[in-house]
């Protein structure tokens, strides 16, 4: 048994060193492009993006997915971590009828906040 905790808590240092290793090429990356989005799909992805404000700069998280209530309507949240100013951090949901138009927000199916 202690061969095998052994093991695990190796391959855990190496996941942990690996992921701290790709952070100046994930860096560099996204200071080069502007943003990076995982997820080609509009309806699910990830997107991180820089924020260059006068005011403000940092990077911003957006992740868009469907909502469980109703698979017409997409729930996008949107959080900031600043360096500096201030970002306010947001969600909101939009929906869209069969032929592709977006429709009003309706606190029925898209709950507020």
């Amino acid at each position: 048994m202690k061969i095998w905790l052994r093991r695990f808590l190796y391959l855990f240092i190496l996941i942990i060193w690996l992921i701290a290793i790709t952070f100046p090429f994930f860096a560099v990356f996204l200071a080069s492009q502007g943003e990076i989005q995982l997820g080609s799909n509009s309806q699910r992805h990830v997107r991180v993006f820089l924020v260059q404000e006068r005011s403000a700069q940092g990077v911003g998280i957006e992740w868009t997915r469907p909502l469980r209530e109703s698979p017409t309507c997409m729930q996008t949240q949107i959080n900031y971590m600043m360096w500096e100013g201030v970002g306010e951090n947001v969600t909101y949901c939009q929906c869209t009828d069969s032929t592709g138009a977006t429709l009003p927000v309706d606190t029925t199916i898209c709950p507020l906040p």
